[in-house]
């Protein structure tokens, strides 16, 4: 049977009061707590308008119900007075009931007035409600599911929007440094970021603009650019250089190497990259003497990073980092596709983002991105090591510039470890 609810004739009513009525008369009433529909009101109230005075009404009227109304066929009944609304909230009797409309308006209470206008709950020995006027939250309890939906997709959307900000920031971040980097193009490329900014789009809609004007530069620059500071003659993948004869890899690894072999002291997955190092180099890889490095000259970003990168490889960072590749879902096939990875690997070691703007000015974008690779490598595979990632990159990055960090120490390590670990999953 369906409940019967009374407006007053001192109300006007509306055609939003009149369906909160319909509501609150409703039978299917769906089985919910108090706790999850206050819950579910407030995170829906900027969607349904309810803000300042109205909330801390709505806030304070679902406090004062009771648990056991909102259960199976009771009726969440507030018997309050707007003089005493006006007391608790410091306001204006007048200003509560403007207030309460709007509830009732939203469609999550409904007017229960008696013949007096007063309002009064009377209950029976088991105290449930035998009898009671106010304000009624039944037509919260019908919507519940609604109201649901209505915040998912509210803060779907904010989700997107902010993601679009974020992205939009980055893009444009990463346009500009392309245009330093590329003089020649600068003109063009900054022509068309203007005229991306200058339709007033979504923020969707430019950050989708900005991404496609991106991959536009990415993929003009990629084919054709090779960076002479980080040539690598002679490069091949690092499998070879592990197991360069048919012995145990692994057993060979206690044997001293031959003298036109790099010289490896590193344990499993190499957790000292910065150590001092004591390993020869090959003849045919050129660095900056170590001599210069120290207190006698300040360097620039591009001098550590060809410093880094001398005796560091795209396919080696390939070879030591397929876990770090896979979960950024790029092959790191080369320097850009590494860098252009950055952005989800930062997210991944929860490093933030100025402290890897940070790093890129001080070491370069090429030499970051591969330590950066290599960090989340490392906590990926052993996360009980590494309690900082964010602090252990930011260390790495600190000791690159002062000259005793060597990352191709790391990733062979971290190669070799993956190698035993292939072998290890064969039958």
């Amino acid at each position: 049977m369906a409940q019967a609810t009374e407006i007053a004739s001192f109300r006007r009513v509306t055609p939003a009061i009149l369906a909160s009525a319909r509501l609150a008369m409703a039978n299917d009433v769906p089985e919910v707590t108090k706790a999850e529909v206050a819950i579910v009101l407030k995170k829906a109230a900027p969607i349904l308008g309810i803000d300042g005075s109205t909330y801390h009404i709505m806030d304070i009227l679902i406090g004062l119900s009771r648990s056991d109304d909102w259960k199976g066929a009771n009726r969440p009944i507030v018997a309050i007075s707007n003089a005493k609304l006006a007391e608790y909230t410091a306001r204006s009797v007048r200003q509560v009931s403007r207030c309460i409309k709007r509830l009732v308006e939203a469609g999550i209470v409904a007017y229960r007035d008696s013949p007096t206008g007063r309002r009064f709950v009377y209950r029976d020995k088991e105290g449930g409600i035998d009898k009671g006027y106010g304000l009624d939250f039944t037509p919260a309890r019908v919507r519940i599911k609604e109201l649901k939906g209505l915040v998912d997709d509210f803060q779907a959307r904010l989700h997107s929007e902010q993601e679009a900000r974020r992205a939009t920031t980055r893009l444009s971040r990463a346009i500009v440094d392309a245009c330093d980097a590329y003089p020649e193009r600068a003109e063009a490329w900054k022509a068309a970021l203007e005229e991306i900014r200058a339709q007033a789009l979504t923020d969707e809609d430019e950050a989708e603009a900005l991404d496609r004007l991106h991959q536009r530069i990415i993929s003009e620059v990629t084919d054709e650019y090779v960076p002479t500071e980080m040539s690598c003659e002679g490069d091949m993948d690092v499998a070879p250089n592990i197991n360069t004869t048919p012995q145990n890899s692994f057993e060979s690894k206690n044997e001293r190497p031959r003298s036109n072999e790099r010289e490896i002291y590193s344990e499993e997955d190499d957790r000292s990259a910065v150590a001092p190092s004591t390993e020869r180099k090959s003849a045919d890889i050129h660095l900056i003497p170590q001599s210069r490095v120290g207190a006698g000259g300040a360097r620039g970003p591009d001098e550590i990073q060809t410093r880094i990168l001398g005796s560091v490889s795209v396919s080696l960072i390939r070879a030591a980092c397929p876990e770090a590749s896979e979960i950024a879902g790029r092959p790191f096939r080369n320097w850009p596709e590494l860098t252009a990875a950055a952005e989800a690997m930062r997210v991944m070691i929860g490093l933030s983002e100025a402290a890897w703007i940070e790093g890129m000015s001080r070491v370069g974008r090429y030499a970051a991105a591969a330590i950066l690779a290599t960090v989340l490598e490392k906590a990926l595979r052993q996360p009980d090591q590494i309690s900082s990632p964010g602090g252990y990159f930011r260390a790495m990055v600190e000791r690159g510039v002062e000259g005793s960090l060597h990352l191709e120490k790391s990733l062979f390590g971290l190669a070799d470890g993956a190698l035993k670990r292939s072998l290890e999953r064969k039958p």
